[in-house]
């Protein structure tokens, strides 16, 4: 017999969700087997809630969902995603960036791809960095009624997540029975960072009687501060080397240098959601909803590093199977820098809805949508690197330990404290200004059958949507200041700019650092304004070739042709139509339906013409004239979407199901940029024919080739069918066992194609152009299994029953696959896309998760374990320009809280309790070094203590 719990005021909140998202099917599972039914609340009614969703969707569904208002299990939407099936999670804010982690997550990829689609209550969500997807990172978790996640599609939804679909819903007035009012705080520390932060969040719900027709309210809102801190060891690339002292002729992979960094991060994170509902009477029902989130993160920086390259040199050099494992280093010098980076991520997001039931047999819906997004930043660097020492000053001892992190030892010196050995040599500077907005139509009809034997239901609809992106990005705009290569040098000691002497206390939590290091404060340039600022009071200049220079606040003047910036307008207007049929006999039911969409693409790029050094060719000259001139390219393509998703009932609690979908992926904006720089390759004509120039000349007669590189306005998406067989076991209402083995057959794959000829005109004249873009032309397939349990140990005896356990596995691979260039206007992410024999960006071959819970009315308690396997990060890593993957990595957190009264909760949660180490490899090919360890992140254990109240 089930233990049955009592609900008392505290659970009203829990009541709200449970009403909203527990289907009848819980309730059915534990009437057939003979047991009571059973209400509860915490985690098991969490593991109810969201299993019952499972059980009754009519897709292929995960989902987790917050049994009080602030309580999803995690303290992120990224966090929590990865502990559904199938569901990986990044740790670095880009992943090109492997030298910086974000320490509640960011990215997610499903069954191994990154093509997520992000939505918002069954809506299209999006941000204006990444355009398609939204950052979950910058959504509050504390505003979420559950996160549900799609693996295969139906005809009605929306179509473009290839590999899933992540929906984020909120709650509603009338999911509620009475009225709700819910508060929570907490307050956070990381144990590096050593900032307490406080958040907190805010409900009410109600609903009313009146003369017009029931009315519902519901305003919910949210405020949430974090600072984290990590620390960062170095080891540079490695080079196969033929020198080495005492390791002559022999061929030796040394790393190119060493370096530290610490990085702190002030997130804060508010947002609000506000819905209003109104039921006139039993045939209609209209609602209102709002959404904004507004997330900053600001980061601060100081890294140092040394920069031998492949001339690292040494004594008592020790080597093992070819790789340099530690020694005496010689170094003259350290290269550093202070770095300040600040993001404002703002998404708002209204929709209004209509159902109509103008009989017992038909329903209508209306939707309309009204969203937008904009992003800004601003990455600002100065370079603070110490003068050239006499030998031995610097030198370091180092240690390699394979995996293990290194140690590093600098020798007493004098230089590591003095501001008269510090200079500023460089500065960077970096600015974005994004947005993007779009208008969505939505109606839908559907017919009940009343006496058909298999037929339940005909849903039909039609959608529109218009959407705009803008990006605005300058490029990094890297320059000198004072060198002694050019004008002289401008010391600590010289300038009235202010510095910090940083000793990196507690470091990788308990350790000491090797050295400490000066950097300027970045209070003093932590604005455009204060940034230039700063760089003109101590810039000696006078190199004439690269002296740093403020931006003139122009995004145009960057041109496209050489970054792929600069500003990239691009709209996008779909018209879908779908029909589907619901069906259901005997112990079979299901949906079948085709989707028919239509895309029409717009974007605005500049076309470069490079001018030439030719004569005797006229209208070579005419082409290549050094103008420049704004071009729109245009594209459309029509998809039709068919799907299954059938369920077989082997009994009432066992499920076999099969789905089968036509699925896509559009493009990223970047991707379809119509931007390109033209240059030439010269030539001589030699007896009518235009030969390559010979070594050396500089003047031609003709042109050999027109060269360039661009993006594709021409792009379709990458499409997919894929297949889905599942089995599902529900216990009972909290327990279940679940299976599905999948694949996915992709087609029209983006790769970089390195020759496209392309046909360009200009003053009138027509050159055909050998162009570097992307294409779509890989074929390939993702397959794999998910595996997962849930539920409680309601078999022990006595207080066992109180235990239980979430599991999930999945196993992914891929084959016939590339990579392909994020931006197809960096050379080295080009040329390195292109490369054969990589796994796919972001798919890790195995993950698992694993949760144990305690549970009883008074006192709940959590511990979760997450683990991903290696994976790539990207091919072309920053600064590095060669594939960098992230390391086998595992984190385990926990939590536990007290009903402390009826209506008060209680609570304590520690994330990254074992100090879990975060490494990234990277794979200097060029050189055949293979896989070497570049960075050891150590992360903040972070803490946070809550409160919460219902009443």
């Amino acid at each position: 017999m089930a233990e049955r719990n009592s609900v008392s005021t505290a659970s009203a909140l829990a009541v709200l969700t449970a009403l909203s998202a527990t289907p009848s099917y819980a309730q059915n599972v534990a009437s057939s087997s003979g047991l009571e039914e059973v209400v509860v609340t915490g985690i098991r009614q969490q593991l109810q809630t969201s299993q019952a969703r499972k059980a009754d969707a009519e897709e292929i569904l995960d989902s987790i969902t917050a049994e009080d208002i602030g309580a999803l299990p995690d303290r992120s939407v990224t966090e929590v995603l990865q502990r559904i099936p199938g569901v990986a999670i990044g740790r670095v804010p880009e992943a090109r960036d492997a030298d910086r982690i974000a320490v509640e997550g960011a990215g997610a990829t499903v069954r191994g791809l990154t093509w997520v689609r992000s939505e918002l209550n069954g809506r299209s969500a999006f941000s204006a960095k990444k355009s398609r997807t939204l950052g979950f990172e910058d959504i509050p978790p504390e505003l979420m009624a559950a996160v549900d996640v799609y693996k295969n599609p139906s005809a009605a939804m929306i179509e473009g997540g290839l590999s899933g679909v992540v929906d984020l819903r909120t709650r509603m007035p009338f999911d509620s029975p009475d009225q709700v009012l819910g508060v929570s705080a907490e307050y956070a520390v990381g144990d590096l960072a050593k900032k307490e932060r406080p958040s907190g969040s805010f409900l009410y719900s109600n609903r009313w009687t009146t003369g017009i027709g029931e009315l519902g309210f519901l305003v919910s809102s949210s405020a949430s501060q974090l600072t984290s801190q990590t620390h960062t060891l170095h080891i540079d690339k490695y080079y196969a080397r033929t020198d080495l002292p005492g390791y002559e002729g022999q061929t030796v992979f040394a790393p190119g240098g060493i370096g530290w960094r610490e990085l702190t991060v002030d997130r804060k994170r508010v947002g609000g959601s506000l819905a209003l509902q109104w039921k006139p009477n039993d045939a209609v029902d209209v609602s209102l909803q709002y959404f904004m989130s507004d997330a900053n993160f600001e980061q601060n920086e100081n890294a140092l590093w040394t920069e031998q390259g492949g001339g690292l040199t040494g004594t008592n050099l020790q080597v093992s199977n070819g790789y340099l494992v530690g020694g005496d280093i010689t170094n003259s010098y350290f290269n550093a820098s202070a770095r300040y980076n600040e993001r404002q991520s703002v998404n708002h997001d209204a929709a209004l809805h209509l159902t109509w039931h103008a009989s017992d047999r038909w329903r209508f819906d209306v939707d309309v949508q009204r969203a937008f997004a904009d992003t800004d930043a601003a990455d600002l660097t100065l370079g603070s690197p110490t003068q050239g020492q006499g030998a031995g000053t610097l030198d370091f001892d180092l240690r390699l330990n394979g995996s293990g992190r290194p140690t590093i030892a600098l020798g007493p010196n004098s230089v590591m404290t003095d501001p008269d050995q510090y200079y500023y040599g460089w500065a960077m500077d970096h600015y974005e200004k994004n947005d993007a907005d779009a208008w969505a139509y939505r109606a839908d009809g559907e017919f009940t059958f009343d006496n058909s034997d298999w037929l339940d239901r005909i849903r039909f609809g039609i959608r529109q949507e218009d959407y705009s992106s803008t990006t605005r990005e300058t490029g990094y705009r890297w320059g000198a200041v004072a060198q002694s290569w050019g004008g002289g040098i401008t010391t600590f000691g010289d300038a009235s700019v202010p510095y910090t002497r940083q000793a990196f206390s507690n470091w990788f939590h308990g350790g000491r650092a090797p050295s400490v290091y000066l950097f300027p404060r970045a209070s003093a340039f932590n604005s455009r304004r204060a940034f230039e600022s700063t760089v003109h009071s101590v810039e000696t200049g006078g190199t004439n070739c690269c002296d740093w220079t403020p931006w003139n606040g122009d995004f145009s003047d960057t041109t496209p042709g050489n970054d792929g910036l600069g500003i990239n307008t691009q709209d996008q207007r779909t018209l879908a139509g779908y029909v589907a049929a619901h069906f259901g006999r005997d112990k079979f039911d299901g949906n079948l339906g085709v989707r028919l969409v239509r895309t029409e693409n717009s974007g605005t790029g500049l076309l470069t013409f490079s001018g030439i050094n030719v004569v005797g060719a006229p209208n070579e000259l005419a082409f290549a004239n050094g103008a420049s001139y704004e071009s729109t390219d245009d594209n459309s393509y029509t998809d039709v979407l068919p799907s299954l998703n059938l369920r077989y009932k082997v009994r009432d609690d066992v499920f076999l199901r099969l789905a089968v979908a036509r699925s896509l992926s559009r493009p990223d904006f970047p991707l379809l940029l119509p931007a390109i720089n033209i240059t030439a390759d010269l030539g001589l004509m030699v007896n009518g024919t235009c030969q390559e120039l010979p070594e050396g000349a500089q003047v031609g007669t003709c042109v050999y080739a027109y060269n360039g590189y661009s993006g594709n306005p021409d792009l379709e998406p990458m499409r997919s069918w894929q297949y889905d067989l599942s089995a599902e076991w529900y216990i009972n209402a909290t327990n279940s066992i679940t299976g599905a083995i999948f694949y996915k057959q992709l087609e029209g794959f983006m790769e970089t194609s390195l020759n496209s000829s392309v046909d360009y005109t200009n003053n009138g004249q027509t050159r055909t152009v050998r162009v570097l873009r992307p294409e779509n032309q890989g074929d390939g397939y993702v397959k794999g299994v998910e595996v997962a349990y849930n539920g409680f140990f309601d078999f022990l005896p006595g207080f066992g029953k109180n235990f239980g356990a979430r599991a999930a596995f999945t196993y992914v691979e891929s084959a016939g696959t590339r990579n392909i260039a994020a931006n197809p206007y960096d050379a080295k992410q080009r040329d390195n896309s292109a490369l054969d024999n990589y796994p796919l960006e972001g798919l890790s071959k195995t993950s698992y998760n694993a949760e144990l819970y305690y549970s009883t009315q008074r006192f709940e308690a959590r511990l979760a374990y997450n683990w991903r396997e290696r994976y790539v990060l990207t091919m072309a890593a920053a600064n590095l320009d060669i594939p960098a993957w992230a390391d086998d990595y595992g984190q385990l957190d926990g939590s536990i809280h007290f009903n402390v009264l009826p209506n008060l909760k209680v609570g304590f949660q520690a994330v990254n309790i074992t100090d879990a180490p975060y490494r990234v490899l990277v794979d200097n090919f060029v050189q055949r070094t293979g896989l070497t360890y570049h960075n050891w992140v150590s992360a903040d254990r972070r803490y946070n203590v809550f409160v919460r109240a219902s009443f």
